[in-house]
């Protein structure tokens, strides 16, 4: 970690159930539930809420991070190394190695821009009051952004090719965008990354929150981390009844929904760990007691892109797949969408356990 600021166990905890739902959806063997698909364009399913969370908790981490200050050597590299194994990685994971349309945007290159644009943010402000009226502005002005746009569409309707996405993204990276562009929105280029932003500054304002109330005012501060998880949730609410919210362009609305989601899913681990467990049984029994969740979530970025990675290979190679052969062998007639599910799980959090216990912490 860049900052110096000492970890919460709740914000390892959020991860870690975070992850095994990652895990898990990533593992399912085809014919795949409409639920664990993207919708085509409007409309949200359980699937883009996943990574949304984890923006979300990377937010509230980034917080901790540059607390006391931005360490910009360290940021620097932690940027370029995301940017290039970004590239790497949906270049491996897309199985496409073309240089005139190698993929140049990807979720590791989203989140590079989201340190980097935290790290400079937090030379202007580095208490959850700033970090509250970034969040805030970010959606009006966005929201007001969109509104613009969508009145020069026919019938003021948002579509595949006539989004700002369409034109801003499409204009800048071509055929080294998402599907090569050809679906006339990138959720991976810039309108999204102006939207996954929104969602991290969320939760960076939740961070600094938990940090207001690490000095002996924890039960206040779930109070306010409640707060702003209701105000999170009710000003996304408000402005998606102006703009629609999905995932396809990270709308403000949806950035603010989702993340208002996550917000909870950190403010039960909250009210848990840190306030509940730290009051009435201490801090060794808090670790124990949260030890495995803690496991994966120390390693948060190698488990999730890992089993995404490991789990498109494996499904990609063979006929029927090796993830098919694999789930069919441990199966015991369960079904082998279920036990592969099951198996990229348990060899995940295995992984994440033994390099815990070594103190070994993968990060760029």
């Amino acid at each position: 970690m860049i900052g110096r600021s000492r970890r919460i166990t709740s914000l390892d905890t959020a991860r870690g159930l975070f992850l095994i739902v990652s895990v898990l959806s990533a593992s399912v063997i085809p014919p795949v539930p409409g639920w664990l698909q993207h919708p085509s364009w409007f409309g949200v399913n359980f699937y883009d809420l996943i990574f949304p969370l984890f923006v979300t908790l990377s937010g509230v981490g980034l917080a901790f991070a540059y607390r006391r200050g931005s360490d910009w050597p360290a940021t620097i590299r932690r940027v370029v190394v995301l940017l290039v194994v970004g590239v790497l990685y949906t270049a491996v994971y897309g199985d496409h190695y073309e240089l005139a349309t190698l993929r140049i945007t990807g979720v590791l290159q989203l989140y590079a821009v989201l340190v980097l644009l935290s790290a400079v943010l937090h030379t202007i402000t580095r208490s959850a009051r700033g970090w509250a009226i970034i969040t805030g502005l970010t959606a009006l002005i966005g929201t007001a952004a969109f509104v613009w746009f969508q009145s020069r569409c026919v019938g003021d309707v948002l579509t595949p090719t006539c989004n700002p996405s369409a034109v801003m993204d499409t204009r800048l990276f071509g055929g080294h965008m998402y599907a090569e562009g050809a679906r006339g929105h990138d959720p991976e280029g810039l309108v999204a990354i102006c939207g996954a932003f929104l969602t991290a500054a969320a939760g960076t304002t939740a961070g600094h929150l938990a940090l207001d109330a690490r000095e002996g005012a924890r039960r206040m501060g779930l109070v306010r981390i409640a707060a702003w998880t209701i105000a999170c949730a009710a000003l996304g609410a408000v402005l998606a009844q102006v703009i629609e919210p999905f995932k396809r362009l990270w709308t403000p609305s949806f950035a603010l929904l989702a993340g208002a989601l996550g917000l909870a899913i950190f403010l039960v681990a909250y009210a848990i760990f840190d306030v509940y467990l730290q009051r009435t049984r201490g801090r060794e029994a808090q670790d124990r007691i949260g030890w495995p969740l803690v496991a994966l979530g120390r390693n948060s970025l190698l488990v999730y892109f890992g089993s995404h990675l490991s789990s498109a290979l494996l499904l990609r190679y063979g006929d029927p797949s090796v993830a098919e052969r694999i789930g069919g062998a441990m199966s015991w007639g369960g079904g082998d969408q279920v036990a592969f599910a099951l198996i990229s799980l348990t060899l995940w959090w295995g992984v994440a356990a033994l390099l815990h216990r070594r103190r070994i912490y993968i990060r760029p």
